[in-house]
């Protein structure tokens, strides 16, 4: 049987979606801050997608060190959801399946890989506005009620 987990974004009728698994980070310093990447297209959370061979785990490990050069120690889970989403300049129809997970980063031990992306740290509910999907701003939520756990 198939978990049901919290499906956001509108399907467009008569398109077929493909399901692209991903892995997640929240992470929030001292101060309260969240961990974003800014990208051209916007802010996301840390991650990304799950390559056929790797695990959630391996897989956010992978991108968190991408993107940041950092090292990634992860605390615990915070669920799944999933975004339905179009890449326009593919005519793509993506159906984004994240597993979230609360954790915080580790030592820098490489430069960030890619150069359009950049660390930045902004107040929770100034990351709640950023955040391009809405199932990253599910995740920060998931986070904030789960904080005392």
């Amino acid at each position: 049987m198939k978990m049901a987990i919290p499906q956001f974004g509108k399907r467009v009728p008569g398109k077929v979606y493909i399901d692209r698994p991903g892995a997640y980070a929240v992470i929030v310093n001292e101060r309260g801050e969240v961990a974003l990447i800014r990208v051209p297209q916007g802010y996301f959370l840390p991650g990304g997608g799950i390559d056929p061979h790797e695990d959630a785990l391996a897989a956010l490990a992978r991108e968190v060190r991408e993107e940041t050069g950092h090292e990634v120690q992860v605390l615990r889970e915070l669920g799944w959801a999933s975004q339905l989403l179009v890449v326009r300049h593919e005519e793509l129809h993506l159906n984004k399946v994240g597993r979230f997970f609360a954790a915080r980063l580790g030592p820098k031990t490489q430069a960030p890989e890619e150069s359009d992306h950049s660390l930045e740290w902004l107040p929770m509910a100034e990351a709640k506005k950023r955040l391009r999907h809405e199932y990253q701003v599910w995740a920060l939520e998931q986070f904030e009620s789960s904080a005392g756990t």
